[in-house]
């Protein structure tokens, strides 16, 4: 069982001996797998992929600072504000003597900045006529957008478990910070027990030297069993990141709606899958990390986080942050089977879940991905299912609702619904793709149809 939220956000105390311990290094991926760059190459997807999005809209750490009036933290109006760090819900693994422990986070500076000064920063974020509700939200969801990072910075570590410290006062003194202020280590704890667990336990990490909030959570995960790895938006939340004004809306100044029967779902495989452990992921920035995890932790098993790191503006370089957290997940746990859970509406994923399976055959369990076209009208947007076509059918499946997913028996390799039509083209599909309008062009060549697919797009979202 999984303690409460409460428990786990408690204050940490301090620690024992520790020793730093590398990170595992990500292994490259096979050179027959296509790159991001790749998989925009024909002209629906190209007209696609520049359609903004909440990820593609997103200002560059340097554009905050210039909004706000600071430069790489070293503006003098910054002096007398308190340090100030942010863990990230972690997870570790048995080393076969002691637990390692990943730290993985942000040291930063919390300026006093007005509503209206980080409401600017959101591009293109509409503000105008909200009510009392959507107010609070967005002053709550955006109050961690001034963070200014500190720069190399030097932190130090906590660890306990259940209130009582592991380490001793003088903690773990962490590898410096990046030029970004990003942390994100392995170190081996002694003190944390056995790994002979047959259940995820957690324990509170904290960094000790800074005056802001520092407390963070990391899940210790059993040896073997199987590891959820989820997206987030539009698989566990409505977000509806395919319209660009939608995502943002939906994210600042609405209040989080899951998607019906994913919390059913996913407390069914809580509770009988064995050795579960549970990994989300997002590309949403960092800064927004304690309103996801507020959210998450609310209504979903504890588990570990992965945010978008804050030096990419690009989306670009998204792809590639995501194949290294799956790739250091999949090599920290080489003995766990993985189950892959996405939506058609991020390219990353449709990308990024079969190079893994491709580069670690052995490990992943399922490959589950959510239609969000065949389920939300508002879905216009391609997608590209071409990647799938190097693993095999049997792993896969593209469910249109959780209830799809109930009576899959994952623990025996069972990943398939034969009950829902999958229509899978290992090409283009879904959204205006399914339009008449692209249909009948279809004998027009790939110039028509760009030129039939960027109206489409234009008409339906109002650009």
């Amino acid at each position: 069982m999984y303690p409460s939220v409460a428990s786990i956000l408690g204050a940490c105390a301090v620690l024992h001996v520790a020793h730093a311990v590398p990170a595992p290094s990500p292994a490259p991926a096979p050179q027959v797998l296509s790159s991001l760059s790749s998989e925009f190459t024909s002209a629906t997807g190209a007209a696609a992929s520049a359609l903004p999005t909440i990820l593609g809209s997103w200002p560059s750490l340097q554009n905050i600072e210039k909004k706000l009036g600071f430069s790489n933290g070293s503006d003098s109006n910054l002096a007398n504000v308190s340090e100030s760090a942010l863990l990230i819900p972690s997870y570790s693994n048995f080393t076969g003597t002691n637990w390692n422990v990943r730290f993985y986070g942000l040291a930063y500076k919390l300026p006093n900045i007005s509503t209206s000064d980080l409401d600017s920063i959101i591009n293109d974020l509409s503000t105008n006529n909200l009510n009392s509700t959507q107010q609070q939200l967005l002053q709550n969801r955006t109050q961690d957008l001034a963070s200014i990072p500190i720069p190399s910075a030097n932190l130090i570590a906590t660890v306990s478990i259940n209130g009582t410290a592991v380490t001793n006062s003088s903690g773990i003194q962490l590898q410096q910070a990046d030029d970004v202020g990003e942390i994100d280590q392995f170190v081996e704890v002694p003190g944390l027990g056995s790994g002979d667990i047959t259940q995820v336990q957690v324990v509170q990490t904290g960094i000790q030297n800074v005056t802001g909030p520092g407390n963070g959570t990391s899940i210790l995960v059993p040896t073997s069993g199987i590891s959820i790895v989820s997206d987030i938006d539009d698989v566990m939340r409505i977000t509806q990141v395919y319209v660009p004004n939608n995502g943002l809306f939906n994210s600042f100044v609405q209040p989080y709606v899951n998607v019906p029967g994913v919390p059913e779902l996913f407390a069914k495989w809580n509770k009988s899958l064995p050795g579960v452990a549970f990994h989300y992921d997002t590309t949403t920035p960092v800064e927004l990390t304690r309103t996801y995890v507020d959210y998450l932790f609310n209504n979903f098993p504890l588990g570990s986080l992965e945010m978008r790191p804050i030096n990419i503006s690009d989306p670009s370089a998204i792809l590639e942050a995501r194949q290294d957290s799956l790739t250091r997940l999949y090599q920290t746990f080489p003995q766990r089977k993985f189950v892959l859970v996405g939506d058609t509406s991020s390219s990353t994923l449709l990308s990024a879940y079969p190079q893994i399976t491709m580069q670690f055959p052995n490990q992943t369990a399922c490959i589950f991905i959510r239609n969000t076209s065949a389920t939300d009208s508002d879905d216009k947007i391609p997608y590209s299912t071409k990647e799938f076509q190097n693993i095999s059918s049997s792993q896969y499946f593209f469910y249109r609702t959780p209830d799809d997913l109930m009576n899959i028996d994952v623990t025996s390799g069972n990943c398939v619904n034969s009950s829902v039509p999958q229509n899978v083209t290992f090409g283009e599909q879904g959204g205006v793709l399914d339009n008449a309008a692209f249909r009948s062009s279809a004998s027009l060549g790939w110039a028509s149809v760009l030129v039939v697919g960027v109206s489409v797009m234009i008409g339906l979202l109002g650009v």
